[in-house]
């Protein structure tokens, strides 16, 4: 018998992981770690610090905006190549950072390669290696933070308690460098037929006229309500996705919970958004876009509802052990939809516009969630409003799939 040979697109996905599992964990999950050693070091406050993750964010969001043409330009690979080396460098930089201002800078230079070692980077390499069964590698990808976060935030904390700050950031770059690298460098090949392939499930659509893969241009998108919608959904579930992360251990504490009960919530939250993925990913793929968008909006309404009456045991285990199917919207809806909207033609472009609006809803929810709660004293509101506009969300993604339908004919 012969032995089935795995699809060069799975080496891929798993490339995707190591990104997410190393780059993201280390850029993003474990910043908080930093805060109070960070702060206390330089005398500021952890306001001050905060703006360092406030820079890369930014540089991030920049990038995004230039993405498309960046890789059309140098291409892909040359782009991970060049963010795999740059990246662990100037995170090396922290350690010997003399002031804040020094900080600041370090996050904006980190946040040019980071965005491109993130979801932008990966999801366009797997939109390459997969006609079919795309948001299962996507999802698959991404579940490197998730795992990278349990094993990862323990471990710096660890370096913190016995090296300090310093010689972590040191060891983490290092870390990033010797495993980044040599995956970039050998294992990346930015499209199928670099190696004599087909992408998993065989060539995507082309068009008959002039062979070229189906879908539109930038310009073509941008004359279209498709987009304008979509960047309104992503932009709300964004925005509802910050709101959980940042808000779900302040609010239950202020129904009655101890605090180290809630951090145990945390974790809830962060195993139903890996299983979320998962599940999500796979139902992409078997299902269609439109009704798993869907089904992970729908969990939104749902657990946001269900957040309200938290104040009984089950429904608060209910309430947060499916938000994740609502979180995981981010992580596989964002890519897979782009794609099945306006085609591969000009993904990359099109994905680092509507990045662009995830990002700025991610940035306004939490000042404008805090002010809910300083003026009306809880944050009951707060979750009625996310429940409704995940509502109205599913109503304008259902809409923009019409459109492409009928655009179609």
């Amino acid at each position: 018998m012969k032995t089935k040979k795995l699809h060069y697109g799975w080496i891929m996905c798993r490339v995707g992981f190591v990104y997410f599992f190393l780059a993201v964990c280390v850029l993003s999950n474990c910043v908080g770690l930093f805060v109070k050693p960070v702060s206390e070091a330089f005398g500021i406050s952890r306001q001050a610090f905060s703006l360092t993750s406030t820079c890369y964010m930014g540089a991030g969001m920049l990038m995004s905006m230039f993405a498309g043409r960046i890789i059309k330009k140098i291409g892909l690979r040359k782009v991970l190549l060049a963010s795999s080396i740059s990246v662990p460098i100037f995170y090396a930089g922290y350690s010997v950072a003399p002031t804040i201002q020094v900080f600041y800078l370090i996050g904006f230079l980190t946040g040019i390669g980071g965005v491109f070692l993130s979801s932008l980077g990966v999801s366009t390499l797997l939109n390459a290696w997969f006609t079919e069964k795309r948001g299962t590698a996507i999802a698959l990808a991404a579940t490197g933070s998730g795992i990278g976060g349990i094993i990862m935030n323990p471990f710096v904390g660890s370096l913190i308690t016995r090296y300090g700050f310093r010689k972590t950031y040191l060891i983490l770059a290092v870390m990033m460098a010797v495993v980044i690298i040599p995956c970039t460098v050998f294992l990346v090949r930015e499209k199928p037929r670099d190696i004599g392939a087909e992408p998993y499930g065989g060539l995507p659509r082309t068009d008959s006229s002039s062979g070229e893969v189906s879908g539109m241009t930038m310009e073509e998108a941008l004359k279209t309500p498709m987009f304008y919608l979509l960047a309104v959904v992503y932009a709300v579930v964004s925005a509802s996705c910050t709101c959980v992360m940042q808000h779900t251990v302040p609010y239950v504490t202020d129904i009655g919970y101890e605090y180290s009960f809630a951090a145990g919530i945390a974790s809830v939250v962060t195993a139903s958004l890996a299983i979320g993925k998962i599940v999500m990913g796979a139902a992409f793929d078997r299902i269609g876009s439109q009704k798993a968008a869907t089904i992970s909006l729908l969990a939104f309404v749902v657990s946001f509802a269900l957040y309200n009456l938290a104040g009984s045991l089950p429904m608060l285990y209910l309430s947060t052990g499916l938000v994740g199917f609502g979180l995981s919207f981010a992580t596989v809806a964002y890519s897979v939809i782009v794609q099945d909207v306006f085609g591969k033609k000009d993904y990359a472009s099109i994905y680092g516009k509507l990045t662009v609006a995830a990002s700025l809803g991610g940035a306004v929810a939490s000042p404008l969630i805090r002010k809910v709660f300083d003026s009306m004293g809880t944050y009951r509101p707060a979750w009625i409003a996310l429940s409704a506009m995940a509502a109205v969300n599913i109503l304008i993604v259902n809409l923009v799939f019409t459109m492409k339908k009928k655009r179609n004919g």
